[in-house]
């Protein structure tokens, strides 16, 4: 059963096939960090927190999810088109989660020199059996 506590075994599969999404980072997609020496652009992401949606009768199956998704790369252009092309691969509603995006920012690293777009999304996400 697909469970909150593992969403990111629903989320990495979905980043990395998404066409759009794929042309531009080659399947680099990673949760939490980059592994060193990792070529940019890429995605990073995490999941902050998660709460479940509990009724009186009990758990409802249902679980709100505050997830975080930053991208990386060495210009800022290019920060922003992958930016773009993540927004378009998070399903809006969808039959197992469905995410809105609360705020998002724009960041020069400067001791790296990486350009991060980081976005913040709430998630539903429903655990199925």
């Amino acid at each position: 059963m697909p469970s909150a506590v593992d969403f990111e075994t629903i989320l990495l599969p979905l980043l990395k096939s998404d066409a759009g999404l794929s042309v531009l980072v080659d399947g680099r997609v990673f949760a939490l960090k980059m592994p060193p020496g990792t070529l940019l652009p890429c995605v990073t992401f995490q999941r902050i927190s998660g709460m479940p949606a509990n009724t009186l009768a009990g758990h409802s199956g249902l679980e709100e999810i505050d997830l975080q998704i930053d991208v990386w790369a060495r210009r800022y252009d290019e920060a922003k088109t992958v930016a773009k092309a993540v927004r378009a691969a998070i399903p809006p509603c969808g039959a197992i989660f469905g995410a809105h995006l609360i705020v998002d920012q724009d960041i020069y690293e400067e001791g790296t020199n990486y350009y991060r777009v980081n976005m913040e999304y709430t998630v539903w996400f429903l655990e199925t059996e």
